[in-house]
């Protein structure tokens, strides 16, 4: 093949290595990916999809059959009993707000048990200071720290949920900037069945950012009652240009729809406008397009082992969902990593990231993102804070099918 963007040879004989350790591993995704993809179209035929539903409407939205359907089609691919997926949802964590708004009253209790959550629900909870949090509504929280491994402290979860019987559980999937693991289903499974039976009317809610469609089994099919996600990483498809989903339970989701719109109305309000195509082409890509993620991070493990960076997670490890960490070793690194990210990047490749403010985070934070859909992280970015204890850790989100050509920033 022609090296058209003058490659270092040495880099170029790692990715070969890379290829030849990632193999094994990719054989194994690619039989999750026919499974998930063909759940996929049987949804699809399932709610008898036709190019009428892409039509959209306005004002009000009464009975915008490509919109209810859309809501059919994710409650049938994540096993939920129902499910909103709008493009009325701006981010991830504008979801989890209203998933969260929706459910707790004054007085709940939330029990976190990954830790302390993601940077930009932080403010939502009243983590961090800010007007019209959870915290200012009167809902607790508190939280089990991870084990020193980073993995989930079972014995402090089974403890925290006996003494308090919180209202809602809330487990966070993906790592974040945090060093630890992603959760896979086993460990979001181990948690479920110690909360169950000590508080069986908790709500267990799973942030499943980054995680959707990466294994065989659903969250809600291992004992979560309801999940959020964001349409501009896994869910869809790198062609959702905004939006997310909430899915689970149906009393669960019904208490949301009133939140996204208000009391009464729920789920009947709201018009798509011109959205709808691009919403169902993003779904039904989806599986194929975050298994495609997962092989280039994959990829990207192996390579930078070879090349003697520490990574987390390993090419040889079963994933929970898309993210690479690499620890590059300094704020420095850091920054450069993230700008040769950005020029090998398909939108604003001249363009050269700087570390900024940036709503929702505590430290300045270089993001390097030549992505489509403004901020999406299922296209290839990189991310860290600077001017942190993390800032020399580079968060990656790979770009679906960048390992067919071996491209190396």
């Amino acid at each position: 093949m022609k090296n058209l963007f003058d490659i270092d040879e040495k880099i170029l004989t790692a990715a070969d290595k890379a290829m030849e350790l990632c193999r094994d591993r990719f054989g194994e995704l690619e039989q999750i990916k026919e499974y998930q993809q063909q759940k996929m179209l049987k949804a699809f035929q399932t709610y008898n999809v036709s190019e009428a539903m892409f039509a959209g409407s306005t004002g009000y939205g009464y009975d915008d059959r490509g919109r209810d359907t859309l809501d059919k089609i994710y409650a049938y691919v994540f096993d939920a009993e129902d499910a909103l997926a709008r493009h009325n949802f701006m981010s991830g964590t504008h979801t989890l707000t209203v998933a969260l708004f929706g459910m707790l009253r004054p007085g709940d209790e939330m029990l976190c048990v990954t830790g302390t959550p993601y940077d930009t629900i932080q403010p939502v909870i009243g983590i961090t200071d800010c007007s019209g949090s959870l915290k200012d509504f009167g809902v607790r929280y508190s939280e089990v720290a991870l084990q020193k491994d980073g993995t989930p402290d079972l014995d402090g979860i089974k403890k925290a949920v006996a003494e308090k019987q919180p209202k809602m559980v809330y487990i966070q999937r993906s790592k974040g900037y945090a060093l630890r693991p992603s959760l896979r289903s086993g460990e979001i499974k181990a948690i479920c069945d110690i909360v169950k039976p000590l508080s069986p009317e908790t709500i267990i809610m799973l942030d499943n950012c980054y995680g959707e469609f990466i294994e065989y089994d659903s969250p809600l099919t291992l004992g979560v009652d309801i999940m959020a996600g964001s349409m501009i990483k896994n869910a869809g498809g790198a062609i959702a240009p905004t939006g997310g989903y909430i899915a689970g339970r149906a009393d669960l989701v019904e208490l949301c729809s009133y939140r996204l719109s208000s009391p009464g109305t729920g789920r009947e309000l709201g018009c798509t406008l011109g959205v709808l195509r691009e919403m169902y082409l993003g779904a039904y890509n989806a599986p194929a397009v975050s298994i495609e993620a997962v092989k280039t991070a994959v990829f990207a493990s192996a390579l930078f082992e070879v090349l003697g960076y520490d990574v987390e997670p390993s090419y040889k490890t079963a994933r929970g969902d898309i993210i690479d960490v690499i620890t590059l070793g300094s704020p420095e690194k850091l920054c450069a990593f993230c700008r040769g990210i950005q020029s090998g990047s398909p939108i604003d490749s001249f363009v050269s990231p700087q570390p900024s403010p940036m709503p929702g985070y505590d430290s300045e934070v270089i993001m390097a993102a030549g992505a489509f859909t403004l901020g999406s992280s299922i296209e290839i970015s990189a991310d860290g804070r600077s001017g942190s204890r993390e800032s020399e850790i580079s968060i990656v989100k790979p770009d679906p099918g960048i390992h067919r050509g071996r491209a190396v920033i």
